[in-house]
């Protein structure tokens, strides 16, 4: 890519996301981002998305990202379709932010890794909840041993059933969004996990998972998410020695809630000899939209050759992660099963 010329953008997808996709990269200035062409199969979807602008549009993506050459496709279909239209744009040499979770399956995802490498192009995975400030500001503070040692990670992500997701369940949606946050956290894997499904609204795939994640650094992980809730919420609330760190991810709020209880070495190789209530600060934090900080994270690294924060690798991981709860469900319900019969 030329020096000091835009990045020239295309987008696979021109639904309700493409369109918030759309609109932050409009938002650019010209000399940084070039929309150069948007895709959607489904005419009138691309008519709206469009809208009166004079944007280049597509009814077959392949045809833009042919004639459009892109240096960077973003890939915002449902999940069925990641691999394919992702593994054509890589190909084609462009690089790629990719929707979360990076594909279906994980061996589709290993092959994405795999192209975006023997390419020498970019692969992103859209995990923006890593980009929100709030998180951000967290992992700041657990890095300089605010919290001490973490106990637990709570996650609640809660709403009512969105008619348009049919072809994946709460896990692959919603609870990566939760287990990538976490592992991004906690710098650790998962060793143990323990799972509840439900399906009570969708046809075919689970609306509500209960989870337990014992992590590596031995942290634990409780996933509380679903499709049933008639209110939206999005919290995430990180316990350790010396409080709780509360966040709100719609709001952006981050309060420490302090565990007042009086110690005389914070040191690795203390133990804590109680809890006790203590104040509770409401964190000061510059807000911004995620979705905007990702796009300046992927166009920097981009131009600047660096690494993306948010990789093939780490989307994987978090993959693998949801088809282990998703296996761990299956096993639970057969075991159910043939108990009840």
């Amino acid at each position: 890519m030329p020096v000091g010329m835009p990045i020239r953008v295309a987008l696979v997808g021109a639904g309700s996301m493409g369109k918030n996709h759309l609109r932050v990269l409009q938002g650019f200035a010209e000399e940084q981002v070039e929309v150069v062409g948007v895709a959607d199969a489904h005419e009138p979807t691309l008519r709206s998305a469009a809208g009166r602008s004079r944007l280049p549009t597509f009814i077959d993506y392949r045809h833009m990202i042919d004639t459009a050459r892109p240096d960077l496709v973003a890939v915002i279909v449902p999940t069925k379709q990641h691999f394919e239209v992702a593994r054509y744009a890589l190909d084609a040499g462009a690089h790629v932010l990719v929707e979360k979770p990076i594909t279906v399956t994980v061996e589709e995802g290993q092959l994405l890794i795999d192209l975006a490498r023997a390419r020498g192009v970019q692969l992103a995975v859209g995990h923006v909840e890593r980009f929100n400030p709030a998180i951000a500001e967290l992992k700041r503070r657990l890095n300089a041993q605010s919290l001490g040692h973490v106990f637990s990670l709570l996650a609640r992500r809660l709403g009512p059933f969105p008619p348009r997701i049919q072809d994946v369940g709460v896990i692959l949606d919603l609870a990566t969004h939760d287990m990538d946050v976490m592992r991004y956290l906690t710098c650790s894997e998962v060793d143990h996990i323990s799972v509840e499904t439900q399906r009570r609204v969708h046809r075919s795939h689970e609306d509500l998972v209960l989870a337990l994640l014992r992590f590596s650094n031995d942290a634990i992980g409780v996933l509380d998410i679903n499709w049933l809730t008639p209110t939206k919420v999005r919290e995430l609330s990180v316990t350790g020695e010396r409080g709780m760190f509360l966040v709100n991810y719609l709001t952006q709020d981050l309060y420490f809630y302090e565990n007042d209880y009086t110690t005389t070495d914070w040191d690795q190789h203390s133990t804590l000899a109680g809890v006790s209530e203590g104040t509770m600060t409401r964190l000061k934090l510059q807000k911004a939209e995620p979705l905007r900080l990702e796009y300046e994270d992927v166009l920097g690294a981009i131009a600047n050759s660096r690494p993306v924060t948010v990789s093939g690798e780490d989307g994987l991981a978090v993959l693998r992660l949801a088809h282990r709860l998703l296996e761990a469900a299956h096993e639970r319900e057969e075991i159910f099963a043939t108990d009840t019969r």
